[in-house]
């Protein structure tokens, strides 16, 4: 049995259906999706009922997950449906609107019962796994971000997160290009940063530059896969 972990799919349905036949994920293992599974890509509500209906997949709640269930709430605001509709919402929302009621409220439900985070304890390592960073509720765990030395939050566990694409940590927006720029010369793609405090998974799905991988961590002997 393996355990994984990978975050930010956002609707890159064909990414994460390479990812599972590249590490040969079996039911045997277990993957934990650090969030943001849906919008700007088409295939976050196919995903998500996937995901839905594997026992060995966990999802957390992500920044985007988060939107959708506030869009929906009875009491929603203005400013909360505003907020996901300038996120990268459409082709969620479009398939959203096509299930049946039912499969809608499911959907809603579950959305509403994911944790912000996981501790999850292995032979030998014990670790904090959050879609944004450790936080004092839920908003800020979905929604928060660190700097490239931020320290461990969390003593005694490893920190692995999502949310914020590895390209924009430590980099001002000249860097930001420059190394883009040097990634498709050389044919690279972004990789899981190892920062100081934390290890951070975001690699860019959703966000269309060339240069984007979905990432993926074993958390055994921290074998890295890309697609």
């Amino acid at each position: 049995m393996a355990h994984y972990v990978l975050s930010d799919i956002h609707g890159e349905g064909e990414r994460f259906h390479r990812m599972l036949e590249k590490i040969r994920f079996s039911r045997e293992d277990k993957l934990y999706i650090l969030g943001d599974v849906i919008d700007r890509g088409p295939a976050g509500i196919a995903l998500l009922r996937e995901i839905m209906a594997s026992s060995n997949m966990e999802l957390l709640l992500g920044n985007h997950e988060y939107m959708m269930t506030r869009y929906f709430a009875p009491e929603a605001a203005e400013v909360e449906i505003r907020r996901w509709n300038r996120n990268g919402n459409s082709p969620t929302l479009a398939a959203f609107l096509r299930l049946t009621p039912r499969e809608r409220e499911e959907i809603l439900a579950y959305l509403q019962t994911r944790k912000p985070h996981i501790l999850l304890e292995l032979p030998g390592e014990r670790f904090y796994l959050v879609h944004g960073f450790p936080g004092e509720n839920l908003h800020d765990e979905v929604w928060g971000r660190p700097g490239l030395e931020d320290p461990n939050p969390i003593p005694g566990r490893t920190l692995i997160i999502g949310h914020t694409p590895v390209l924009l940590l430590g980099r001002d927006a000249q860097a930001q290009q420059l190394y883009g720029e040097a990634l498709m010369r050389s044919g690279d793609h972004l990789r899981i940063l190892h920062a100081p405090g934390f290890l951070d998974l975001d690699c860019g799905c959703g966000h269309g530059i060339s240069f984007r991988a979905l990432a993926c961590l074993r958390l055994e002997d921290r074998a890295e896969f890309y697609t």
